[in-house]
């Protein structure tokens, strides 16, 4: 492996280690907290939940129905509007994510049409608790997690705290250096509660390569291993993060939750390593880009009145909410290097460049929303839905001198209807408006420094539940409309037309028999790009990155002879992958294409006791059969997937 700047490993594992001591010499009964982490048995629907380390469902934070709820900017933490970045939203901070969408939003107010992913921060209360997390990490990394929930006046006061050091490795041989800490005190009184945090988190590591092709070729494939960053290219960020959210009972059926939040990132060194022009024989010329010292900050918050009344077999809560955000990102201003043409899988090193920097870009966005929302139900026969929002919307850019704005201020809204004629039967229809971020520029745009407008985005999805004995199934529809940005001929990243997301999502959860436990989701997506440059031929009908179909099965099988072994398997599989914004005479108009890919994880958990202690130990191969390739990460740009890999976890609590 070449030598890099890395974190100071060995410090933050005494931290890591000096946590752990100080913890265990306190009194303490057992209680089970990360030893029974389980995200196949903790899962309520298949579209996309975390639990710990692990993650289940079709979905993720980043991609829902064909978009990324983060980058949308429709994240929640424990139910409140929040909006921050870089790296500080630590899984020593929040326990677990779930993403929302369809049916599964229908409980919360103001839905997004992207999806919703809400996290749960790290619970206290009164049972000391202390968790120990640790194993091997894939391709032989390692690292420990010490979780701890202190009650420090029983009923009152109580404190969450966290402390984690990882090694990572990767298939292509880069290395990520982790460490991060967070503290959660908690203070309850008689009408509510007031929960604090603060959260600490650092990272070294190796960019991945990014990979461009001219024409309608994708790269070759070659021995994954051989491509290490040059000893000087290590990206080092770090980030705190901190806030404040509050519950009060004005009354029995008045609450007001409030949460104040903000994370402060700098991106110390970054490099990103590119192969451009890729040819047949695998030849590329290489350009590394270098940037420094690019702050960021994120302040965001939401002030939440809440009327519950429950009036015999009608349940109503009115929301009244003012939320708001103040972002400012410093970014670009990198210079780049030709470090000579290089061919896939041989590398070389190279001495580090004389890089000259410009001005970097600074964008401000301010944001205030306003809103009113109506959450009712009768009985378990209809559920409804409604919001009404005003938002406000500011982007001011600072580049080279010159300032410009962009601003809209709309009217959303969004109504979902359900309806249960029998308890196993319930259908659903809604639509919903939205004001979303839009992704950036990639790497190899010509203006990847620039900042983008925010998108207007409409939904309407509709669909089915059914519960059958401990299974439950829900299918719908759905159709997402938003400005289509991607890079044009020229290079350039812009709004080359509008994009229509139609598709049909399936999730089902349930225990089949006692001992085994099954969580899917399938995907079947019709994405189409419409407009002028479509018209022209100079874009094509389909968007980059989309796949028609990605779907994923997790299983979990106690055998009857050994009740604390459970076997595991996990399928998930993608369909082909639009790889370029337009289409080649040479594939007959069509565009490039990455093959569909599909892999199999096996793995087993096994739950014992060490005393009073519990304890489980989870083993995981991932990627069985060693399917390699390509992901799409733009337009005629790729990365690496990462290959066959083995992990090992133990996890203990005190």
């Amino acid at each position: 492996m070449s030598p890099r700047v890395s974190l100071p490993l060995a410090a933050c594992s005494q931290t890591a280690l000096l946590c752990f001591l100080a913890l265990m010499i306190l009194p303490s009964a057992a209680r089970a907290q990360r030893a029974s982490e389980n995200a196949v048995t903790g899962a309520t629907d298949g579209f996309g939940a975390s639990i710990g380390n692990e993650r289940v469902g079709v979905y993720s934070p980043t991609s829902v129905r064909g978009f990324s709820p983060v980058t949308a900017g429709n994240r929640r933490l424990d139910g409140l509007y929040f909006d921050m970045g870089g790296n500080g939203l630590t899984s020593r901070l929040t326990a677990s994510s779930t993403v929302r969408v369809g049916l599964t939003a229908l409980a919360y107010p103001f839905p997004a049409p992207s999806g919703i992913v809400d996290y749960a921060l790290r619970p206290s209360g009164d049972r000391r608790i202390v968790s120990v997390v640790g194993g091997r990490t894939n391709y032989g990394g390692s690292f420990v997690e010490v979780d701890t929930q202190i009650p420090l006046i029983p009923g009152r006061t109580s404190l969450a705290a966290g402390t984690q050091v990882s090694e990572s490795h990767h298939s292509d041989g880069r290395t990520v250096d982790y460490f991060q800490l967070a503290v959660i005190p908690r203070l309850k009184f008689e009408r509510g509660s007031i929960t604090a945090f603060y959260g600490y988190a650092e990272t070294s590591r190796d960019g991945p390569a990014q990979f461009t092709t001219t024409g309608p070729v994708l790269p070759p494939v070659v021995d994954y291993s051989k491509f290490y960053s040059q000893p000087w290219a290590s990206n080092r960020q770090q980030s705190d993060t901190y806030g404040l959210l509050g519950d009060l009972a004005l009354r029995d059926d008045l609450t007001l939750r409030v949460g104040a939040f903000e994370s402060r990132s700098n991106r110390v060194a970054t490099f990103d390593d590119l192969f451009l022009d890729i040819q047949p024989d695998g030849t590329a010329r290489n350009v590394m880009v270098a940037e420094r010292d690019l702050p960021a900050r994120w302040t965001s918050g939401e002030a939440r009145l809440t009327w519950v009344r429950d009036a015999g077999p009608f349940d109503h809560a009115v929301h009244l909410s003012v939320r708001g955000r103040d972002k400012r990102l410093v970014s670009g201003g990198g210079g780049s290097a030709f470090l000579g043409i290089a061919r896939l899988g041989e590398h070389t090193f190279r001495s580090r460049p004389d890089f000259v920097f410009g001005t970097p870009t600074i964008s401000e966005v301010r944001q205030l929303t306003g809103g009113v929302a109506y959450v009712g139900r009768w009985s378990d026969r209809a559920e409804l839905n409604v919001g009404l929002q005003k938002t406000d919307y500011r982007l001011t850019i600072h580049q080279r001198g010159v300032t410009a704005h962009t601003e809209d201020s709309p009217w959303l809204y969004n109504a979902t209807l359900a309806i249960s004629p029998r308890p196993w039967l319930a259908f659903y229809a809604g639509a919903a408006t939205g004001i979303e971020e839009t992704r950036g520029p990639p790497l190899t745009a010509v203006n990847r420094d620039d900042a983008v407008p925010a998108s207007r985005t409409e939904q309407q999805d509709a669909g089915v539940r059914i519960a059958l004995g401990r299974t439950r199934v829900v299918a719908g529809l759905f159709r997402i409309e938003r400005p289509y940005y991607g890079v044009g001929s020229d290079g350039v990243y812009r709004a080359l037309g509008d994009v229509a997301n139609r598709g049909v999502e399936v999730s089902v959860v349930g225990q089949v028999t006692n001992r085994l436990s099954v969580v899917g989701g399938l995907v079947l997506l019709d994405a189409e790009v419409t407009g002028e440059a479509v018209d022209s031929g100079r874009v094509g009908r389909r968007p980059v990155a989309t796949s028609n179909r990605s779907g994923r099965i997790d299983v979990e099988y106690r055998p009857p002879f050994l009740d604390a072994l459970s076997l595991t398997a996990g399928v998930q599989h993608t369909g082909p992958a639009i790889a370029s914004t337009a289409g080649y005479a040479a594939l007959s108009g069509d565009q490039l294409e990455v093959p569909a890919w599909t892999t199999l994880d096996l793995g087993a958990r096994y739950r014992f006791a060490v005393g009073e202690t519990p304890v489980s130990a989870r083993l995981l191969l991932a990627n069985v059969f060693d399917d390699r390739g390509y992901a799409v990460a733009s337009g005629n740009g790729f990365q690496l997937r990462e290959t066959r890999r083995f992990s090992l976890q133990l996890s203990a609590d005190f």
